[in-house]
């Protein structure tokens, strides 16, 4: 009953695992993406792109639960070393995140420069050790700080704004629509490049540490309800106007939610290459994120999003050919 935090996920992991999932998928793109999306292309937009976003981690619990062959595609080196390089790039996207949402504070574009260097460089030391539960309880409490600090932003800015909100479109327009539907279609491959979620499964299954083993579909499929519930306030955010105050907050939400996913990939990066040449990588990495910073948020994002959109295909293209060499293999 008084057991450590450790004990307790070990002695029940399903709800640790729900709060790692969606804090790893939600990256700082979620919040600014949907803010920007809602208040350039409208309501109907936003929502496909919403929905594609919850929808992600419950789709991939669910086909990966029944085709355990890309399972084993991606524990091959190829697969490991192509989504590790992806890391790389999510480790960049989330350094932006961090950096550019403190540019419109009093903080400025160089305070958020040195904050985003700082959680990556301490990420990069303390996952070193004992990574998978350091990963998951870091992430759990980073993301139900998450659920408080985006309900005060929301409530505190809803009532300084009171009824003057931000004017929303429909956005059932052509050009609109197609935007919605596009950026949707490329989050749905975003979890099958997560070497993380793949990782967590065989954690899962193999029982390290001695943590009890859980249903992995209904992991996934709670992480993305979970994920949901955060997608309904970022959604009510793009209708009000922030104060200096209000930005503060706004950014310590966003770093938060940065630091999840940036934590995940550095995690990531280990998992793939090992500790050493994990570290050099995530070390190199970081040092070669200047290069990036003009890209902003959603222009990483965009990148990422429309290389792995092809590699998921290709994923399930070897899933489905090795399955079937299985199948024949034992007629």
């Amino acid at each position: 009953m008084f057991g450590t935090i450790t004990d307790k996920f070990k002695a029940n992991p399903l709800y640790y695992y729900g709060l790692s999932i969606a804090a790893s998928w939600a990256g700082v793109g979620s919040l600014l993406n949907s803010i920007t999306i809602t208040q350039q292309y409208g309501w109907v937009p936003s929502l496909i792109w919403a929905t594609a976003n919850i929808a992600a981690c419950i789709i991939f619990g669910l086909i990966v639960c029944r085709i355990p062959t890309m399972r084993d595609i991606m524990r091959t080196r190829a697969a490991r070393y192509i989504v590790g390089a992806i890391a790389i790039f999510q480790i960049w996207l989330n350094m932006n995140g961090i950096q550019t949402v403190f540019s419109d504070t009093a903080v400025g574009a160089a305070g958020g420069t040195y904050i985003a260097y700082a959680v990556a460089i301490f990420f990069l030391v303390l996952l070193l050790w004992r990574g998978m539960i350091r990963n998951v309880l870091t992430d759990s409490a980073s993301w139900i700080a998450v659920y408080g600090l985006i309900a005060l932003v929301t409530v505190l800015a809803f009532i300084h704004t009171g009824g003057n909100l931000h004017p929303i479109p429909l956005g059932l327009e052509s050009q609109a629509l197609d935007i919605g539907i596009t950026k949707a279609l490329l989050l749905l491959p975003g979890p099958f490049t997560y070497i993380y979620f793949f990782e967590l499964m065989d954690y899962n299954d193999y029982g390290e540490d001695k943590t009890r083993r859980v249903n992995m579909q209904d992991a996934f499929t709670l992480g993305g309800l979970m994920f949901g519930a955060y997608m309904v306030f970022a959604l009510a955010l793009a209708l009000v106007e922030f104060t200096p105050a209000l930005n503060l907050i706004k950014a310590v939400l966003l770093s938060l939610i940065a630091i999840s996913t940036l934590s995940t990939f550095i995690f990531s990066t280990y998992i793939v290459f090992g500790r050493k040449l994990g570290l050099a990588m995530v070390a190199i990495a970081v040092l070669l994120w200047p290069m990036f910073i003009e890209m902003g948020v959603m222009g990483v994002w965009t990148l990422v999003a429309s290389i792995r959109a092809y590699l998921v295909g290709a994923l399930f293209v070897a899933a489905f050919a090795l399955k079937i060499a299985y199948n024949r293999r034992y007629l």
